[in-house]
């Protein structure tokens, strides 16, 4: 185990691009603002740690007196001493990072209940910092282009017969292979070619196994499996290989379901990872484009008439994640998307769904430098409103022009 975050080589760690340090802080900001204070610290740690992009004497002196400002909240605090110590180390102060390094490894070696949670909360810490990674731009689409290429093989796919189909088999699984390689080189570390950093899902389930054995709080427990969720979720679907062949993306809907079971429905401080959890489960069925009936894997929830309902109708789920909580940025975007997904990779061309992507534009409106993906999506309706016969001249000439402003900030 090796505590704090500057030692994971994250890419917000390592770069001079100012506007893109601006929107990290800005998503940083909005995630403290809006998420569980037991996500805060690992919030704040990264906010003084964007800073130090920049390698010079000041912003390492200025970090320092930070990080010494926030251990008096939690002197045990691993990530923030571990950073403190590296810190120290690169300042020439080799005997502050000694006496740091030495209460570290007192931690990790002991086996008081404390001191096993302060180890779990790292590593969850760890595995939040992860998922707060950024990708490139460029790095989005290229991933969003593959799935749909993939979507779109699967439609072909559908009414191939002979070899054309054994063709379409080929290419919809070396475009599988592309997406897990994409996968693969954006959890690059910056500045090597290897892939040498902890994936997301591997720091959450390690952290969670560390708290199993304690006695932390249960609904602590399952925000943190909320964001394990989250992870699992962004990952390529892979079949998991076992008999029971559990796929990635049915794996994070079964924990999004359980944070649903357990965390309560009257309490202001969830309200938040509830209605987020419908709208990841609604937008993961939807983009998966599977039949009700093609998913074993939730048979433990064959009696859940609830689970059942989503299920046979994905859409209703944003129903009640509106319902948990109306207007948040996360559900109109997933919404949005999978309107926009049921549409050109559904069965049936219901033109409803393009007809207002109203939930792309509220989530825009509330954070235009944090939702570029949804100026993409929101582009691609444009794009196919203009394309309608039933859409007048004037109408399409005016969604072309919004078409091409939505390119422009994309």
């Amino acid at each position: 185990m090796c505590p704090g975050l500057i030692n994971m080589k994250l890419n917000m760690l390592h770069t001079s691009n100012q506007a893109w340090i601006d929107n990290r802080k800005k998503a940083l900001h909005n995630a403290k603002e809006k998420e569980h204070p037991i996500v805060h610290d690992v919030v704040e740690l990264m906010l003084i740690e964007v800073d130090s992009s920049s390698q010079k004497r000041r912003h390492k002196a200025n970090n320092i007196e930070n990080l010494e400002r926030k251990m008096r909240h939690n002197e045990n605090h691993l990530n923030t001493l571990a950073d403190l110590a590296v810190l120290n180390r690169h300042s020439n102060l080799p005997e502050n990072a000694a006496i740091l390094e030495k209460r570290i490894a007192t931690i990790l070696k002991s086996s008081d209940p404390n001191d096993i949670m302060e180890k779990a909360i790292s590593v969850l810490e760890q595995g939040y910092a992860a998922l707060f990674e950024d990708y490139t731009e460029s790095g989005i689409e290229a991933q969003q282009r593959l799935l749909e290429s993939v979507q779109l093989i699967k439609v072909e796919q559908s009414t191939a017969i002979g070899e054309k189909k054994d063709f379409l088999c080929q290419a919809s699984n070396h475009t599988l292979d592309a997406r897990r390689l994409m996968f693969q080189a954006l959890n690059c570390k910056t500045n090597d070619s290897f892939f040498d950093k902890k994936s997301s899902v591997e720091l959450f389930e390690k952290g969670l196994q560390y708290l199993s054995s304690t006695l932390y709080p249960t609904e602590k427990y399952y925000i943190w499996k909320f964001y394990y969720a989250m992870a699992c979720s962004r990952m390529p679907d892979i079949q998991v290989a076992t008999s029971g062949t559990t796929s990635i993306s049915e794996t994070a809907v079964n924990i999004f379901w359980s944070i649903l079971e357990n965390l309560p429905k009257d309490n202001e401080c969830f309200t938040i990872y509830r209605a987020r959890s419908y709208a990841y489960i609604g937008h993961i069925l939807i983009s998966t484009h599977k039949p009700s009936d093609a998913f074993p894997s939730y048979s433990s929830y064959e009696n859940d008439k609830q689970f059942q309902a989503i299920l046979s109708n994905p859409l209703s789920s944003f129903q009640c994640a509106n319902k948990e909580l109306s207007y948040d940025e996360v559900v109109l975007s997933r919404e949005g998307i999978s309107l926009w997904l049921l549409y050109k990779f559904g069965t049936t061309k219901n033109i409803e769904y393009l007809e207002n992507p109203r939930q792309l534009s509220s989530s825009i409106s509330q954070n235009p430098c944090l939702r570029r993906f949804d100026f993409s999506t929101r582009m691609k309706v444009y794009l196919e409103i203009s394309s309608l016969k039933s859409v007048s001249l004037g109408r399409g000439e005016d969604v072309l022009k919004k078409a091409l402003e939505d390119g422009k900030l994309q």
